[in-house]
């Protein structure tokens, strides 16, 4: 009787001992979770009561002596940065990785703040403007834009409130349209999340009409037309041109940017070099070399 009792103590014993190294493996594993949203429990709301409509824009932006940092332990990725693109332009940001490209991005559409500087779009302070109201008159196509599980015209339209003449009209713009007529589901056709059965450059032409089926008035792409041809790109070029909407474009590609207005290339934080194509081919700089690595 007493070795029975014995077994159903420890019985008792080793399962309340197993419960609790459950519990502390969960305990550990919430500091990891906790950090991941803690800078969405602890950022500031965006919406400010006080801020003003910025109403329909022209397509103007500037960076003005911005210094930025992620972090106030850590050295600035921009250092004093200036930077503009008027209304219609084409300008585009080259530099090897960890320039400062992608930050430049960050900022124009208010996800991060300069430590010092400014950032105009239309001649107004970014900071004092309804920067929803901002990102809702940009297109974006960044690295990291995912498809979304569900049908073509849904992944167009993202939760805008657009037509299916618009979702046509942006896959129009952006190249697609002739693959989107090849599916027998055509604008219905079910994607899953990734979009495995596309190809990369179908991706891309997706997440490009994503961008272009509300008419923006800046146009921002995160190295968005790498794995289209040729074609495809000038198709792409040619539809921005008669948006006649400011496109701010990085590129590593240099050859699809041959026809920018302005250039500006950047070198850890700064702006080292800024012109045309021709003009900086000819000054031999830092971007001469990195289009004739290219060519090599």
């Amino acid at each position: 009787a007493s070795f029975v009792a014995f077994n159903v103590a420890l019985g008792q014993f080793l399962s309340a001992v197993f419960g609790l190294t459950g519990v502390a493996i969960k305990l550990v594993n919430i500091r990891p979770l906790f950090d991941r949203v803690r800078p969405i429990l602890t950022g500031e709301l965006e919406h400010d009561e006080d801020a003003n409509d910025p109403g329909e824009l022209a397509g103007n932006v500037e960076i003005r002596d911005v210094v930025f940092s992620y972090d106030k332990d850590l050295p600035p990725v921009l250092k004093g940065l200036s930077l503009e693109a008027h209304e219609g332009e084409f300008v585009a940001l080259v530099g090897q990785s960890g320039a400062g490209k992608s930050t430049i991005v960050r900022l124009l559409l208010g996800f991060d703040t300069p430590s010092s500087g400014t950032v105009f779009v239309d001649g107004k302070d970014l900071a004092y403007i309804d920067r929803r109201a901002v990102r809702r008159q940009f297109g974006v196509v960044l690295q990291n834009s995912r498809v979304l599980a569900g049908s073509i015209f849904h992944n167009i339209a993202a939760g805008s409130n657009v037509t299916r003449d618009d979702a046509w009209e942006a896959a129009r713009q952006a190249g697609l349209d002739g693959d989107i007529e090849a599916m027998p589901m055509g604008m219905e056709t079910f994607l899953n999340e990734g979009a495995g059965t596309l190809s990369g450059g179908q991706r891309q032409r997706l997440m490009i009409a994503r961008a272009l089926v509300r008419r923006p008035r800046v146009v921002i792409f995160d190295e968005a037309t790498s794995a289209l041809d040729n074609r495809t790109q000038s198709v792409v070029s040619e539809s921005l041109d008669h948006m006649n909407c400011t496109r701010i474009v990085i590129a590593h590609r240099l050859s699809t940017i041959i026809n920018a207005d302005k250039i500006y290339v950047l070198d850890a934080g700064h702006v080292v070099e800024e012109g045309n194509y021709r003009e900086l081919m000819e000054r031999g700089g830092l971007f001469a070399d990195l289009a004739r690595r290219q060519i090599v």
